[in-house]
């Protein structure tokens, strides 16, 4: 969850040293949990001057498929975050649906936002797609986001026995499943509710027209019929998101669609590899209301959502050669193409102290593309013109059921390397 800018400075070492908390065998059973895992880190960044931190997990919180994550961060100049999810949580009786819960809070001492106010730019939009990286203000600011997430899975294709079966199937790959495309056959489909709060509130200024926080809910209905969400080979994975913000007396409504799609191709297997994949991702968006108006406090304004909550790239998974939120408009689009290797040759369980402590059964060397822009209006031709990319490569590991990515990632502006969480598609 940390981006570096213009440094690879990581407790890599620290990170993988930590401590793993475990209920003993015998009491496994009657615990309120099965097992906790912590980890210590230590990295150093522009933004974040030294900071130090440390996330824990628990796994089996009450019901056995249940998941508690969070992590607390500090660091030397005064920035602090702190994050804390639960996941996978079910209702007795209600089979298909699952729920998880996220909060997440932060204090920054000091970075950029695209934002207008810096006087050395005064012709120029912020964050559209030719505008300059020195085109920000540098201030600090507290950030929320509060989210729940209710998950429907459809009674069809592999998702009829259930949320739980579907979540078994998702995380141990299912080989022997057909991946065509039919819904009612094959796949999983759900129905997704994001109720959501943001909010970005800058120290020192807050810019006119654009609010300064969100409120709403994001609907999603997806079909999933990958063979593994962790380690797919095959499938695809096909989405469509509709958000909307219902405003208050001072900050305006809101809409956008979102449409995304991947796929996955196996290319086999080599005498150094166990497995090749080449993976294709796909993203369109829109602000159908963008041009609307609506009066707000006596004046009449554009139906927009602020910077941090609507259509943007850059950051962990689009276009990631650049900083989050790097770009944002009415309407976007993203490409991505991954080439996806694992060798055969894997010594992290063989290692001494990191093989005893944790579970690692493998291990993805990576080498991806991105390209996309934005741009105020919905126009597939101007999307597709004076695109940005981005080029990179990363290792990622399964450690105790958690996919860990770490990658390098650079456009025509920064260098970043990120350790992250999940597959970006």
């Amino acid at each position: 969850m940390i981006g570096t800018k213009r440094t690879l400075t990581l407790g890599l070492l620290t990170l993988l040293n930590s401590c793993v908390v475990a209920a003993g065998d015998s009491a496994k059973s009657e615990s309120l949990y099965k097992e906790a895992i912590g980890a210590p880190f230590l990295f150093s960044s522009e933004d974040w001057g030294m900071a130090f931190g440390g996330a824990g997990v628990v796994k089996g919180l009450i019901q056995p498929q249940m998941t508690l994550f969070g992590t607390v961060i500090g660091s030397s100049n005064g920035t602090k975050m702190g994050y804390l999810g639960l996941y996978n949580v079910m209702v007795p009786g209600l089979d298909h649906w699952q729920m998880d819960f996220s909060v997440l809070e932060s204090s920054l001492a000091e970075t950029n936002y695209f934002l207008p106010g810096n006087p050395n730019y005064p012709n120029e939009k912020p964050g559209s797609n030719d505008s300059s990286l020195e085109n920000s203000v540098r201030t600090g600011g507290r950030e929320q986001h509060y989210q729940a997430h209710f998950q429907y899975i459809l009674p069809i294709g592999d998702g009829k026995d259930g949320a739980l079966a579907a979540m078994a199937k998702k995380s141990r790959g299912y080989e022997s499943s057909r991946t065509y495309w039919n819904p009612l056959t094959t796949g999983i489909t759900s129905l997704e509710l994001q109720p959501y709060y943001k909010s970005q509130r800058l120290d020192e200024f807050q810019p006119e027209h654009e609010a300064d926080e969100s409120a709403g809910i994001r609907l999603t209905l997806e079909y999933d019929n990958r063979n593994s969400s962790h380690l797919p080979t095959r499938g695809s994975r096909t989405s469509f998101t509709y958000t909307y913000d219902w405003g208050s007396e001072d900050r305006p409504d809101w809409s956008t669609v979102e449409f995304e799609f991947s796929k996955f191709f196996s290319l086999g297997s080599n005498d150094l590899m166990d497995q090749q994949v080449l993976a294709l991702n796909a993203w369109v968006a829109d602000t159908p209301t963008w041009n609307d108006t609506v009066t707000v406090n006596g004046e009449d304004v554009f139906r927009r959502p602020p910077s941090f909550a609507g259509i943007n790239l850059g950051g962990w998974d689009k276009l990631r050669g650049y900083g989050s939120d790097r770009f944002y408009g009415r309407s976007a689009v993203s490409y991505s193409i991954e080439y996806r290797m694992m060798p055969k040759w894997q010594p992290l369980e063989d290692m001494p102290i990191i093989g005893p402590l944790y579970d690692i059964p493998w291990w993805q060397w990576t080498l991806f593309m991105d390209a996309g822009r934005v741009a105020d209006d919905f126009d597939v031709q101007e999307l597709h013109q004076d695109m940005k990319t981005s080029f990179g490569g990363g290792i990622r590991f399964r450690v105790e059921g958690v996919t860990v990515r770490t990658e390098i990632a650079s456009g025509d502006e920064e260098t970043f390397f990120r350790v992250f969480v999940n597959q970006p598609f």
